[in-house]
């Protein structure tokens, strides 16, 4: 009941807090990002193997960890730091002037990213929004765009109604009906989730509550059982191991989803593209939950 209680209540502090925050950063790319041109690197094959067992196997292991689901999106970092909304290096420049230790003013060559795509092929030119604060963070915008229609509060096809009143509107006095799309085939199923998970962090709880209270009643015929044991585990399980799995797991889980959208990458000198020219050798790699 015990590690049951503790993986639901891991399950719903992600969903309510974790969720929140990552799609919280999604949208931020929509209202504070810049757009660049750039390239999306996407491979599923596996090297030198031919088809076979062993490649169904492969293929099976990576669709299990989702690792079919990443791929890499190559920019120029001079791009980003030539934007009018990008002033990242010149904060660092003014650091250098003063005297602070800052890292250096201008970028080189261009970043390789590991990135979640939803549209399984090489593109090459495509539009990639960057945060003007965080020049690693660039994501694919078809593939941002994607995640958002997955959490959209409003997701579906107007009704006949919708249409009529769309042919017939003032598109300068009225305001435009499709704003006001109903709550239809939306894939966010967090309540759901939520819903369920809470029924079994009841029933664990009540069931682990009444486990203790039976060990009180049969302690006095059984010797080999001891409440006072069974009320410590059930203390320190419900008071101190949730709280740590469920809110410092996630918590460090967080960062190192922030650290992986906002920070990753390897930087390439101007004139190379391999693992080689690589002057930063940590990619971030990190499997994405919705």
């Amino acid at each position: 009941y015990l590690v049951t209680l503790v993986a639901f209540s891991s399950l719903v502090a992600y969903l309510i807090w974790f969720v929140r925050k990552r799609r919280k950063l999604s949208r931020s790319y929509e209202t504070e990002g810049i757009t660049i041109l750039g390239d999306v690197e996407y491979d599923d094959g596996y090297g030198d193997v031919n088809g076979g067992f062993l490649a169904m196997f492969l293929r099976f292991v990576k669709n299990g960890c989702r690792r079919n689901d990443y791929g890499f999106v190559v920019y120029d970092l001079e791009k980003v730091a030539n934007h009018p909304a990008c002033d990242y290096y010149d904060k660092h420049v003014e650091k250098q002037k003063a005297g602070k230790r800052g890292k250096q003013s201008k970028p080189l060559g261009k970043i390789r990213k590991n990135v979640r795509v939803y549209h399984h092929y090489p593109r090459e030119s495509v539009s990639i929004l960057v945060l003007p604060k965080y020049p690693y963070s660039g994501q694919p915008k078809i593939d941002l765009e994607a995640d958002w229609a997955s959490f959209a509060e409003r997701n579906g096809i107007p009704s006949e109604f919708d249409d009529e009143s769309y042919n017939d509107y003032d598109q300068v006095g009225d305001a435009d009906p499709r704003i006001n799309l109903p709550k239809t085939l939306s894939r966010d199923r967090s309540l759901g989730v939520l819903i369920i998970s809470a029924f079994w962090i009841s029933f664990c709880f009540f069931g682990a509550l009444y486990i203790c209270f039976q060990i009180e009643v049969i302690e006095e015929y059984y010797p080999d059982e001891s409440a006072g044991w069974a009320w410590g585990v059930f203390w320190i399980t419900c008071g101190g191991i949730v709280p740590i799995v469920a809110g410092l797991g996630n918590y460090l889980r967080w960062k190192r989803y922030e650290w992986w959208i906002l920070k990753s990458g390897k930087v390439l000198n101007s004139g190379g593209s391999n693992d080689a020219d690589g002057m930063k050798a940590d990619e971030g790699n990190y499997v994405q939950m919705t």
